[in-house]
């Protein structure tokens, strides 16, 4: 082992990129499933349509994410603004950096839909 750790293996990013990703992650997944029971919808027999029948459509109504990692505040200048960074804390990252559950923390996220925005009209 070199003792060189490769960020890009341990994830450290910015907790705001974290979080980003993550609801991207679950937009994306509902995107699949949308497209999927739109292609399923499309491609029922125009006899069962008649009928009235409807492919099943599936929503992720909420996510839940539950992460323990590790937090670093970083502040380039005295004044300036302090960064927070993160990293799952997984084994790869105790064993490269040998570093203890005691000092991680825990983010919780919850997604949920929400309805879209109307704006005022005056």
């Amino acid at each position: 082992m070199s003792g060189e750790v490769d960020v890009n293996e341990i994830l450290i990013t910015p907790i705001a990129t974290l979080i980003r990703e993550l609801s991207k992650s679950v937009a994306d997944a509902q995107l699949q499933l949308d497209a999927a029971a739109l292609a399923s919808q499309n491609a029922l027999p125009t006899e069962l349509r008649e009928l009235g029948y409807e492919p099943t459509w599936y929503q992720i109504p909420e996510a839940q994410v539950e992460l323990k990692m590790a937090v670093h505040y970083e502040r380039s200048q005295p004044s300036g603004p302090v960064r927070v960074w993160a990293t799952p804390f997984n084994a790869k990252y105790r064993n490269a950096l040998n570093y203890t559950a005691d000092g991680s923390s825990t983010l919780t996220l919850r997604i949920v839909p929400v309805p879209p925005h109307v704006a005022d009209k005056a």
